[in-house]
């Protein structure tokens, strides 16, 4: 039996090229939004964690090496601005995340790909299996200075159930 990922053949690195004249590389945030909206209500119940392990098998294609590669390439494709809040336990604070920046406050996670491409990315800089877990955000109401952000801890782990 094919899976979908054989009727799809092609590579990250195939999807970065575009042929857009007039528009251009960029979308808008909204269409990215309706997009992982979408995904969610048609996956219904598994949609958290689907969209978490694609977000981790994408942060792991993105093969960076160091966290300031990661912090560039957040930046560069639009996910957001990362700053390190502490390292024991670690704490990653995302401002401007595309997910998330600007919806009003529903009380609970929904940047449950950009967990997952956070945990890709540091799977390949520390070389073990980590979970990221959403700890607080803009939906959950937090605010810094009139500053929206999110904040996500890492945990290091051997096995990721």
């Amino acid at each position: 039996m094919k899976r979908l990922r054989d009727y799809l053949e092609l590579s990250f690195e195939e999807i970065y090229t575009v042929d857009r004249p007039t528009l251009g590389r960029n979308a808008d945030v909204s269409l990215i939004r309706a997009l992982i909206l979408s995904i969610i209500r048609y996956l219904g119940f598994n949609a958290a964690s689907k969209l978490y392990h694609a977000g981790m098998y994408f942060g792991g294609e993105l093969g960076v090496s160091s966290i300031d590669d990661m912090k560039e390439i957040f930046k560069e494709l639009g996910i957001g601005i990362i700053n390190i809040v502490s390292t024991e336990p670690m704490v990653i604070r995302i401002e401007e995340c595309v997910e998330c920046s600007g919806l009003p406050n529903i009380g609970k996670p929904v940047c449950y790909f950009d967990a997952g491409v956070i945990a890709g990315c540091l799977e390949g800089i520390l070389g073990s299996e980590v979970k990221v877990v959403e700890k607080n955000a803009v939906l959950w109401g937090m605010t810094i200075a009139n500053l929206r952000y999110i904040h996500y801890q890492i945990k290091y782990c051997k096995i990721i159930l």
